[in-house]
């Protein structure tokens, strides 16, 4: 298998359908229109679970890979100093737009699970890098990952 990098997702998946590339590992927010449309073909999620839009295809625990998790996950940083009121404000309206239910139907139609509200909170955030931290660093220690 040869390894193609591309500068962002959209050369990456106009080479997919276009037949020049025959995988890609991506993202459900990127690709899942793909998918259900049946323009492509996926075989498996990364996630734990099955996702509720795409019930059909199975996570790469049920394929065997009982220990395979890999997600992507976003969050929302401000620069250091940052008055806590604007803090405040911030966690506020990230809290009220993942209890919007069109906003949570929209992210679920794309392939992606919206975090609990009560989560999205800088101790939630810090609560997450910190696992994040604790489970990619052996891994990428044994495999001998570096920056360049």
């Amino acid at each position: 298998m040869t390894t193609v990098p591309y500068k962002g997702t959209a050369p990456a998946i106009n080479d997919l359908l276009g037949g020049q590339v025959d995988l890609l590992c991506d993202q459900t927010t990127n690709t899942t229109q793909y998918i259900t449309s049946n323009r492509v073909k996926a075989y498996a999620v990364t996630s734990r679970a099955r996702l509720d839009t795409l019930k059909d295809l199975p996570p790469l625990a049920e394929a065997g890979l009982a220990d395979f998790e890999v997600v992507v996950w976003h969050g929302v940083y401000a620069p250091k100093g940052t008055p806590k009121p604007v803090i405040d404000k911030l966690v506020t309206a990230l809290q009220a737009a993942l209890k919007d239910p069109a906003f949570v139907q929209r992210m679920n139609d794309l392939g992606s699970q919206v975090v609990a509200a009560n989560k999205a909170t800088p101790e939630g955030l810090r609560t997450q890098l910190r696992t994040e931290i604790d489970k990619w660093t052996p891994i990428i220690r044994k495999a001998g990952v570096y920056a360049e």
